[in-house]
């Protein structure tokens, strides 16, 4: 009974293990797939010293270095690709651990436990995503460690969690590296709060989290310098994100793409007899056509990228972006706002009920993204409203989203991917509001 008490938080949750490891060994493939490819090449290169290549010839400033250097340990040491795969449902059985030591500060045990299924359960992709080398899973639990380290250093003062909260936050810029700007935005908007309002030390206390989680990614900032000499350098990915925001092409709708249309139509393809449900042969003639438009107003610009390293072909995708946004603001506005509905409820997309989607798990996943979405807006109105609720640990979380959404929304949104990662502050914010403070009379 005293051990069951003493690791109660890991018993309760060790359910969420055991179905997560049986989902990812039935889905798993051992072999990298999509964005598993980028990731699983880079742990290679890291191996290897990057002997065979220049690293701006490699991925490895495409996205953060983090979940890289982890593959690379664990490739090192003998792990195949599923064994890397499984690693996955341990990132997420112990970010489902501490997001229940963080809501059960607020919440009794039942509602703690509905929050943590919740978080686990809320988006089927999570098992899509999960069964591949993707970030997404390695990125949660960074976040809960952050959430559940600010909530001790900022509620309960205690210092030492000032460095873990500022550690974890850095290791989630460099997993997820929108988080990297997300750092600076927060550290300049309470530095401006500092200035204006009375309360400077609630106020310092978070600015000193955010300067140590900064200091925290300074090393990688000056590798990047050193190898792109451009100050603060995160990704060679940022630029295509931007312009396809930017495109003033409404077929695209601001969506991501890569520039091989011919070769999305034969991926696109391959998919539809076995995801969609549908009229495949129907669906690829749809959207050969959108893709052939496509094609026809990019292919000018695009032709000029050939040859350039990433670098370049970074930097020029960020310039025609910018000229994009300055000679076509309206389609800029009308992109991010597609982009938002694509973050938050899953619509909408360029191309025809794209995999895995279908028509019935489009409905079904709109419905409950929609859901989602007004239970968050009701809990932050609710909040604000509520003077009485009001202190500085949920307004930094709501802040926190704020920050994080707003960036996301202004970057081609492919999928609600880019959602996963915060999932946790948005049920944390709708448990605690609704689960604490609103009582609902009978």
């Amino acid at each position: 009974m005293t051990f069951f008490k003493r690791y109660f938080d890991w018993v309760v949750t060790l359910p969420i293990l055991i179905f997560l490891v049986l989902v990812f060994a039935l889905l798993g493939k051992n072999v990298p797939l999509s964005d598993g490819i980028r990731y699983w090449l880079t742990a290679g290169d890291l191996l290897n010293g990057f002997s065979d290549k220049q690293i701006l010839d490699s991925y490895l400033l495409t996205n953060g270095p983090i979940y890289p250097i982890v593959l690379a340990f664990f490739r090192g040491i003998g792990f195949s690709v599923k064994g890397c795969i499984m690693l996955n449902a341990i990132f997420l059985y112990f970010a489902s651990v501490y997001f229940y030591k963080l809501v059960s500060n607020y919440l009794t045990v039942r509602k703690s436990l509905v929050s943590v299924y919740v978080l686990i359960l809320v988006d089927p992709f999570l098992f899509y995503w999960g069964a591949k080398l993707y970030s997404e899973s390695l990125a949660i639990l960074f976040v809960c460690l952050f959430l559940y380290s600010g909530h001790l250093y900022l509620t309960k003062n205690i210092k030492q969690h000032l460095y873990w909260s500022a550690l974890w936050f850095g290791l989630l810029a460099l997993t997820r590296v929108i988080f990297g700007y997300v750092i600076p935005v927060l550290l300049i908007l309470f530095i401006t709060l500092y200035i204006i309002d009375r309360r400077k030390e609630s106020y310092f206390k978070i600015i000193k989290l955010h300067t140590f989680a900064f200091i925290f990614t300074i090393p990688y900032l000056i590798f990047t310098y050193n190898i792109t000499q451009k100050i603060f350098y995160w990704s060679d990915n940022g630029g295509m994100l931007l312009y396809w925001t930017s495109s003033p092409f409404k077929t695209d709708l601001g969506e991501w793409h890569t520039f091989g249309f011919d070769d999305l139509k034969d991926h696109f393809a391959e998919r539809y007899n076995q995801f969609s449900g549908l009229d495949s042969l129907h669906l690829r003639k749809v959207n050969d056509i959108i893709l052939d438009q496509m094609k026809q107003d990019h292919t000018p610009f695009t032709d000029s990228l050939i040859g350039l390293n990433k670098l370049d072909y970074d930097t020029k995708l960020k310039e025609k972006a910018i000229q994009n946004i300055q000679n076509y603001p309206m389609s800029f506005f009308r992109n991010w706002l597609l982009n938002t509905g694509r973050l938050m409820i899953g619509y909408p997309h360029a191309l025809y009920f794209k995999p895995p989607y279908s028509p019935v798990f489009s409905l079904l996943n709109i419905l409950k993204s929609s859901l989602l979405l007004f239970l968050f807006l009701a809990s932050v109105t609710v909040y604000l409203l509520k003077r009485s609720y009001w202190n500085l640990w949920l307004t930094f979380v709501i802040l926190f989203l704020g920050v994080y959404l707003g960036g996301q929304s202004l970057l081609a949104v492919q999928s609600q991917r880019f959602l996963l990662p915060i999932y946790a502050p948005m049920i944390f914010i709708i448990s605690v509001i609704f689960g604490k403070y609103v009582k609902i009379s009978e």
